[in-house]
């Protein structure tokens, strides 16, 4: 299931990548100030083709109505936040994939918490899986965990700071889920003249006040017209 605001062709299209146990309607939820106000943009939000699966670690849970949540790849209690288990992040990516190829062009991809690591993994070409759509130019990682999978990490401490895509880095100063710290972690292997760091007031989400708003505008304005 996709949930799209108004489409129209002049403008900045985004397909937004939910976190851990997360969703589509819940991520655009979280957002909807900020989608109101960037009228310029068409953000679209899908779900991950992996519903969230409970190892019994939520012992409370807002999750009072029932709503279908999802995981682009498994986590289990008791593990760090940091130590993901990577398990379906190809057909994740795969998935992810042929929606933009169905439902594209789209210019860029967000992705939140768990959503990033997928976003950061897409840019990486890693060898025999499916490459990023052309028509992608830029990536928005909001809450971004470090990347721990041995599979994975070698080829990030690898990547080829001249073969990159432009990337806007967003973090929360009060967010103690994944701190300031631990997203600086992963933008350190990013190219400093493409890659962009921005650091908010809030927690562990993507933050809408005017500030951002305007920075958000800003990159992707550098970006497109560049």
């Amino acid at each position: 299931m996709a949930m799209a605001t108004n489409i129209s062709t002049s403008k900045t299209r985004i397909l937004v990548l939910h976190g851990f146990y997360d969703s589509a309607q819940n991520r655009q939820y979280q957002m909807r100030s900020l989608i109101r106000s960037m009228k310029d943009i068409e953000f679209v939000f899908i779900n991950s083709p992996f519903p969230f699966i409970d190892y019994d670690f939520l012992k409370t849970s807002d999750n009072s109505s029932n709503e279908q949540r999802y995981q682009w790849m498994s986590y289990k209690p008791g593990w760090p936040v940091t130590m993901y288990n990577y398990d379906t992040i190809k057909e994740s990516i795969e998935y992810i994939i042929d929606y933009i190829n169905q439902n594209g062009p789209f210019d860029g991809l967000l992705g939140f918490s768990q959503g990033a690591i997928v976003c950061v993994t897409m840019l990486l070409k890693i060898p025999n899986w499916p490459l990023i759509p052309s028509c992608i130019k830029f990536v928005i990682l909001v809450g971004c965990p470090p990347i721990n999978d041995q599979t994975i990490k070698p080829i990030l401490e690898t990547f080829n700071k001249q073969d990159q895509l432009p990337t806007l880095h967003i973090s929360g100063m009060n967010d103690t889920l994944i701190t300031p710290e631990m997203s600086e972690i992963v933008f350190k292997y990013f190219n400093p003249s493409l890659a962009e760091f921005y650091l908010h007031k809030g927690g562990h989400y993507c933050p809408n006040d005017s500030d951002f708003r305007q920075r958000l505008k800003a990159f992707i304005q550098r970006v497109i017209h560049s």
